[in-house]
C-alpha cells in the first residue's frame, strides 16, 4: 500500500464502509501520510484523509474522524465492491467486529466474513 497523488484518481469515490479503529490502528494498518482536514464544509469533524492505492492497484479514499475515531472508505464508482474488500483485507487485519457499515453490494471475504458456528461437545448428543 502506498499514498497515490491526488491526480491519480480521475472519478468521484463513494462509500463502501465505515469502522471504528484506534488512532495507534490506523497509524499501524494504514502507513502512510495523511492530510488533515478542518474545513467544516469538507468533513464533520477534524479528520484525516488520504487517496490511497493498495498492491492490487485498487485506489480508495480514506477519512479517519479523530473525534469519533471512524473510519470510512471510499471507492471509485466503477470498482467491484467485493473484490476492492477482498484486495483491502489481504492488506489490513481490521477485525470483523469493527465494521459498523458497510454498502449492500459490498460482500466480505470469506475468512472476515465466516461465522464460525460450533456447539459444545455437551450439546452435541444424537437422538
Amino acid at each position: 500500500m502506498r499514498v497515490a497523488k491526488p491526480n491519480e484518481l480521475k472519478t468521484h469515490a463513494f462509500p463502501i464502509l465505515t469502522a471504528r479503529i484506534s488512532e495507534s490502528e490506523l497509524a499501524k494498518w494504514f502507513p502512510v501520510q495523511f492530510q488533515q482536514i478542518n474545513d467544516p464544509q469538507e468533513a464533520p469533524e477534524p479528520s484525516k484523509a488520504a487517496l490511497i492505492k493498495l498492491d492490487t492497484g485498487d485506489y480508495f479514499v480514506l477519512y479517519y474522524g479523530e473525534i469519533s475515531k471512524q473510519l470510512m472508505l471510499r471507492i471509485p464508482q466503477a470498482s467491484d465492491a467485493s473484490a476492492f474488500l477482498s484486495a483491502l483485507f489481504r492488506e489490513v487485519p481490521l477485525p470483523r467486529r469493527r465494521i459498523l457499515w458497510r454498502r449492500e453490494d459490498a460482500r466480505l471475504p470469506r475468512h472476515i466474513a465466516a461465522n464460525r458456528v460450533t456447539a459444545p461437545a455437551a450439546h452435541r448428543q444424537g437422538k
